[in-house]
């Protein structure tokens, strides 16, 4: 194997028409800071004879043109690529062309590489800083890859008869409403606001009252907010608790219960107060996973007994945490 394919092989180029490919240590300074990059040079050269715009074969070499482009990195470092391409010209017709390679993008200064790399990376669920950080190419240019190419229509064809409505912390921290089709998972809407007039004048103006009339049940979160947007979109739908808010919500008033028979015991170092503080998970366990059989040593009462008395203890002794806990 020759010098150059043993270069383009390290490299994953895939690609027989670069000759005289080199690669040297290189220094830039961008936005006031030093990098050390690899400088990988290469000539892209082959036979053409046809003019694209005539169709004679009358095309002749007319020098070269240098072209840079990056290449993805595989131990940390930049990889630039600097290319001389060769450059061709017509004797029939006068136009000019110049040699391509797949590995380029037409119009761009990133190669296919860097942009398969950061599709891989965002299926990975990195986040843009992340991205560009380990690529070493700016926010900015991540999500003009991943997005640019992207359009989102401006309405579904059919509203599902099951929604989901929810919220998330998008770019520069505001919130981006999300509607998706509670049986599929599929993204229906995404409204870059989470006000209750947007999302309200989003469905009225996008979607015909036979519609949304044919939309049964919206599935929410515990805000009052889209209740109301609930009922003023959707006449016939039926609003559906999401079952993760609700047992967040007994979980919060059990832990308050819990925190406030805490303050109430004076002896810091009583098994009670230790059962309450240091095993709280305890209490939240689903009654099928507390083992009352299978004794184990339990830290923070520090001694070996079950699970089932370890809860038993606060039980027993508290009847308004025995209360909340059977709810």
């Amino acid at each position: 194997m020759s010098q150059d394919n043993s270069i383009l092989c390290a490299l994953d180029i895939k690609d027989n028409n670069m000759r005289n490919v080199s690669v040297k240590d290189a220094t830039i300074k961008n936005r006031g800071v030093i990098k050390h990059i690899k400088i990988v040079s290469a000539d892209l050269t082959y036979k053409l004879y046809r003019c694209p715009q005539c169709g004679l074969n009358a095309l002749v070499k007319n020098g070269k043109r240098k072209t840079n482009a990056r290449l993805a990195s595989f131990n940390g470092i930049e990889y630039h690529l600097v290319l001389n391409k060769q450059r061709y010209i017509c004797k029939n017709c006068g136009s000019t062309c110049g040699a391509h390679s797949d590995l380029l993008i037409k119009n761009h200064t990133m190669t296919k590489q860097v942009q398969n790399r950061i599709f891989d990376m965002a299926r990975e669920s990195f986040t843009l800083t992340s991205i560009a950080k380990i690529i070493g190419v700016s926010v900015n240019t991540v999500s003009r890859i991943l997005y640019d190419n992207i359009k989102l229509p401006n309405r579904c064809n059919v509203l599902p008869e099951n929604l989901c409505f929810d919220e998330f912390r998008s770019v520069n921290g505001i919130f981006t409403f999300i509607a998706i089709d509670a049986q599929t998972h599929h993204l229906i809407e995404l409204i870059h606001d989470r006000l209750s007039k947007t999302v309200t004048e989003h469905f009225i103006n996008n979607y015909s009252l036979s519609e949304r009339q044919a939309v049964k049940t919206v599935s929410i979160d515990l805000n009052a907010n889209y209740q109301m947007v609930v009922h003023r979109i959707f006449p016939n739908a039926q609003i559906i608790v999401d079952r993760f808010h609700i047992v967040q919500l007994c979980s919060r008033a059990l832990d308050q219960v819990r925190i406030s028979c805490l303050k109430k015991i004076s002896d810091k170092h009583s098994s009670l107060y230790k059962a309450l503080k240091s095993n709280w998970r305890l209490y939240h366990l689903p009654e099928a996973d507390v083992d009352d059989k299978k004794v184990k040593y339990i830290f923070g009462i520090n001694e070996y007994t079950t699970t089932q008395n370890v809860i038993d203890i606060a039980i027993d002794r508290l009847p308004i945490f025995k209360n909340r806990q059977i709810l």
